[in-house]
């Protein structure tokens, strides 16, 4: 018997440690931010990312209202992942402009945002999902590679572009008769001119964007 539980013991030390060791690692590899940011006197938002999901919706209000969960990338060579510990969001104003980004490439970023439909907004993901819902400001978006869909309300536009140079790209929901969406081999472009005042301009290297009014 006593045989029988020092043989235990002895496995069971080292699978401790391990245990231990995991839990640390785990903590260390994801975090969540999140934060509460007045623009009450702010016009315009920039926001940079270098792999992340962003689903943003907007309102009528003066605040955002932001999360964002981190997931350092698995290491090739080894079975745990990196660390996110010391990856920050950075935050920056002048004058009626905000910037927030993070710029970490082998970090995971998944974004949900309410932010106030009175800001123009451009965006800058290198590989990304975007997802804007009830959209009618201004927008700039360049994003390297994945999807983006923007889901606007009522709101006319002056003008909207989408430039992809591999994959699909569609404006929907604003009559035939004003919309180009031209495919080629590989690349799709699609316009459209109305008789609004802002411009909607979307640059994406590989993936598919949709516009789309209700």
């Amino acid at each position: 018997m006593e045989t029988f539980t020092a043989a235990k013991l002895t496995q069971l030390i080292p699978l401790a440690a391990s245990l231990l060791f995991s839990g640390s690692v785990f903590g260390d590899s994801f975090k969540t931010i999140s934060r509460t940011i007045d623009v009450s006197l702010i016009a315009s938002i920039e926001i940079q990312a270098g792999v992340a999901e962003m689903d943003i919706e907007f309102y009528d209000g003066d605040v955002i209202e932001l999360e964002i969960e981190l997931e350092a990338e698995r290491r090739w060579f080894a079975l745990r992942r990196g660390n996110v510990d010391e990856v920050e969001l950075e935050v920056h104003t002048s004058d009626a402009h905000i910037y927030l980004g993070i710029q970490d490439q082998k970090v995971q970023q998944r974004w949900r945002m309410r932010m106030p439909s009175k800001l123009a907004l451009a965006i800058d993901v290198g590989v990304g999902e975007i997802e804007l819902e009830d959209f009618s400001n201004n927008l700039e978006m360049e994003v390297g590679v994945g999807s983006v869909r923007v889901d606007i309300d009522d709101t006319d536009y002056a003008m909207i572009r989408l430039s992809v140079g591999v994959g699909d790209a569609s404006i929907e929901g604003f009559g035939q008769q004003r919309v180009d969406n031209e495919r080629s081999f590989v690349s799709a472009d699609a316009s459209y001119q109305g008789d609004g005042e802002m411009e909607i301009n979307i640059d994406l290297g590989v993936g598919e964007a949709v516009v789309r009014r209700r």
